[in-house]
């Protein structure tokens, strides 16, 4: 049998065969950063390990290989990929040859290589991904308004105790909740009160991805358990789990910003922009239930001789009056927006025609009853309402068109109810 270091010259050349050129698309520039320049550095680290001749060099090299791949963000897949290539076209090298007798001996060769790695590895991006996890929460705990992102806190905690069973050397039946409804996250994920956010599409990519993330982590524990431990498996998991939990975060922070950007500064109703996007979801449930929705669209009578009388800062406080006579008069499943101006926008879902006039007509007579005293100023002041009923026949389909046919409607009632002495409701 040959010494196994006699084939360290077609170990290199199987590595230097295994990638492209990466030398020829370099910059000029100072490369340190690239991620073309980082492969360049794991070939040589690679290369370094395979051709170490005692324990001593192959503890230092593995440790050297495993720590770089990591710090410059390569997969382990690719790592991995790397070995198995290399030592599947050195094995057909010596099979072309007939060198059947020294097989063996190079695929236990490859096959240490790959224990030391893949333990090494686990360990490593175990402790890198509790750093980045505990830097999130840092991060988290700086924010003067965390919003949404405080559920993303107590999820990135679950992260953590998953990742802390892992490292453990006996698995116990001491593990984070598995069930996505049960966990924190998860039970505000199910409960959450900001029922507007639920027509969104990034509220639902939350949820497809924390069930697939607990899918995850029960077969991470699983596995932990089982006999058959292999580290390369649970390496695939938790960068998978990893991602899963990045991608959530994304989908909370972009949610920030919608809860940030939805609420009107002045009264903290809903906005404009939102109101296609809910108006659409009701037209969805309308159109599935056979069940109607209706519109009311207010607007102040008069408001401008408020403004012109008294300033636009009495007429800010007259504004925010009303807006809190909405919330107080509508239910909370009512969408309250302020539409621009001193006009208001209310959807009442699967509510009838009658009903949506008694509760217009309740915010007509509770603003005509109520004054606003500022300083020493007291206002009163009547709003005029329209009302419209939206039933959406199944066979019809739904466009921009179809909601701005609506709220042409709303306001041609609102419109009526001006032309008709205003303070009342059509």
């Amino acid at each position: 049998m040959k010494p196994l270091h006699h084939y360290f010259p077609d170990i290199r050349e199987c590595v230097q065969d295994f990638c492209i050129n990466l030398e020829n698309i370099q910059s000029t520039r100072s490369n340190d950063l690239l991620y073309t320049h980082a492969i360049m550095e794991h070939k040589k680290l690679f290369l370094n390990l395979l051709l170490s001749t005692s324990e001593e060099e192959i503890d230092t090299n593995t440790k050297a290989l495993v720590y770089f791949t990591i710090e410059h963000d390569i997969s382990y897949l690719f790592l991995y990929s790397e070995l198995v290539t290399i030592a599947r076209k050195l094995l057909g090298n010596l099979a072309e040859k007939q060198e059947f007798e020294n097989i063996a001996e190079i695929n236990r060769y490859f096959a240490e290589h790959e224990k030391r790695i893949t333990t090494l590895y686990l360990q490593k991006f175990l402790k890198q991904l509790t750093l980045k996890n505990d830097l999130r929460l840092s991060h988290i705990a700086i924010m003067p308004d965390k919003k949404f992102m405080i559920h993303y806190e107590s999820h990135i905690r679950w992260i953590l105790n998953l990742i802390r069973y892992v490292q453990q050397t006996e698995f116990d039946n001491q593990y984070p909740e598995l069930d996505p409804k049960h966990c924190e996250f998860g039970r505000w994920l199910n409960n959450a009160t900001t029922s507007y956010l639920l027509s969104t599409s990034h509220f639902s990519v939350i949820e497809k991805l924390h069930i697939n993330l607990h899918d995850l982590a029960a077969n991470v524990i699983n596995y932990c358990k089982s006999k058959e431990f292999l580290p390369a498996t649970l390496i695939h998991l938790m960068q998978k789990i990893d991602s899963y939990s990045l991608e959530i975060g994304n989908e909370i922070a972009f949610l920030n910003e919608i809860e940030e950007s939805a609420k009107d500064p002045l009264t903290h109703l809903l906005t404009r922009r939102l109101f296609n996007k809910i108006m659409m979801n009701n037209l969805d449930i309308s159109k599935a239930t056979g069940r109607e929705f209706a519109l009311i669209m207010c607007d102040l009578d008069h408001f401008k001789a408020v403004n012109d009388t008294y300033g636009h800062g009495i007429g800010d406080v007259v504004l925010k009056h009303f807006s809190g006579l909405l919330e107080q008069t509508l239910r909370k499943s009512d969408y309250i927006f302020r539409f621009g101006g001193e006009e208001f926008m209310v959807l009442l879902p699967t509510t009838s025609k009658e009903e949506a006039v008694l509760l217009a007509q309740k915010i007509c007579d509770t603003t005509a009853a109520e004054e606003v005293v500022f300083e020493n100023i007291s206002i009163r002041y009547t709003v005029s309402l329209g009302v419209v009923s939206v039933l959406i026949d199944n066979t019809i389909p739904i466009h921009q068109s179809t909601i701005d046919r609506y709220i042409a409607q709303v306001d041609e009632k609102l419109y009526l109810a001006k032309e008709r002495g205003r303070n009342r409701v059509e």
